[in-house]
């Protein structure tokens, strides 16, 4: 959480949240448990974009997940409208629930397909208000010009539009009940690299004009660079750095973040860094090293990086888990 943040600036609040998942017995292994999010904490404002990084199987879309209450945490808060909807009763939650929306990966997989455009934006609006069918259809309209469509893609199926088009489709509908937070699980990478340039102005565009807040999860840092007011940076569901956007990218402070950045094109040369490659494998959240769990493929690692798990301190104005991070900085 960043240190200027308040609880009553906040949307929403995450403190503390764990997702673990059992893991059956094999051959003659005892059950295991998979920490794919293990204690993430941070604050979201109002019109403010929090970008989540990190490669695949760190975490990120299990986070989406716990956000947008498609499944409870095992531990740990989740405070919105003056609840805490992580262990709140299901009223709460059905109250809580349209206030926060997902837009996903693949455009192709979350439109039902055997419903027209103009069915699945009144959707929302015929489960959780009273409009009559004139003003649920005059919603759908006014919702397709904002993000983009012609008011005849109403009466057409999902099909036959691009990727594009139905990431489009996909973002009306999670915009028709006014959320104040939209979880966007890699919502560009299914797209072709020409059109993703143009779903990112719609969704900048449509947070300026709405003050929508975005849990925008991504592995591609070129695109969080142009959305991000803030990044978190997770490496096997921990936060290893959380800053402002501008401190992270000008000045990386976890050896995790500045392989990450490296390895990502960069159009100004000023900006372009010796490239660092990650030498060894992902662990796998089943068997996280102990200590500091970047230990094994980082090149600064000691023994206390290896039996130790560092903390998450303010250092420079943001927050980061190293123990050798005045060393090295």
């Amino acid at each position: 959480m960043r240190a200027d943040m308040h609880m009553h600036d906040a949307l929403l609040q995450a403190r503390n949240l764990a997702k673990y998942y059992p893991v059956a017995q094999r051959w003659l292994k005892p059950r295991g448990l998979a920490r794919a999010l293990d204690g993430v904490s941070f604050a979201l404002a109002r019109g403010k974009t929090l970008a989540v990084v990190g490669e695949s199987g760190c975490g990120k879309s299990t986070l989406a997940r716990q956000i947008a209450m498609i499944e409870p945490p095992t531990s740990g808060e989740l405070w919105m409208a003056g609840a805490n909807i992580a262990q709140a009763g299901r009223a709460a939650r059905k109250r809580v629930r349209p206030l926060v929306q997902m837009v996903f990966q693949n455009p192709y997989a979350s439109l039902n397909p055997r419903k027209k455009v103009g069915a699945m934006l009144e959707e929302p609006l015929i489960i959780n208000t009273r409009l009559k069918p004139a003003q649920r259809a005059e919603r759908a309209y006014a919702m397709m010009a904002r993000v983009g469509l012609r008011p005849e893609h109403y009466g057409r199926y999902p099909h036959m539009f691009s990727g594009g088009q139905r990431q489009r489709i996909a973002i009306a509908r999670a915009l028709m009940l006014d959320p104040q937070v939209i979880v966007a699980d890699e919502p560009l990478s299914a797209l072709d690299v020409s059109i993703q340039a143009q779903v990112l102005n719609l969704l900048m565009d449509l947070q300026q004009s709405s003050g929508v807040a975005y849990l925008f999860i991504s592995h591609n840092l070129a695109v969080v660079e142009h959305i991000a007011d803030e990044v978190l940076v997770m490496y096997l569901g921990k936060t290893v750095e959380h800053g402002s956007k501008r401190e992270v990218f000008t000045r990386p402070l976890h050896p995790y973040t500045k392989a990450l950045l490296a390895s990502t094109p960069r159009i100004d040369p000023a900006q372009r860094q010796k490239k660092i490659i990650l030498s060894g494998e992902l662990p796998s959240p089943l068997a996280p090293p102990p200590g500091c769990a970047f230990n094994t493929r980082c090149p600064h690692a000691r023994t206390q990086c290896r039996e130790q798990v560092p903390p998450l301190n303010v250092f420079q104005g943001r927050q980061v888990a190293c123990h050798r991070i005045a060393e090295i900085s």
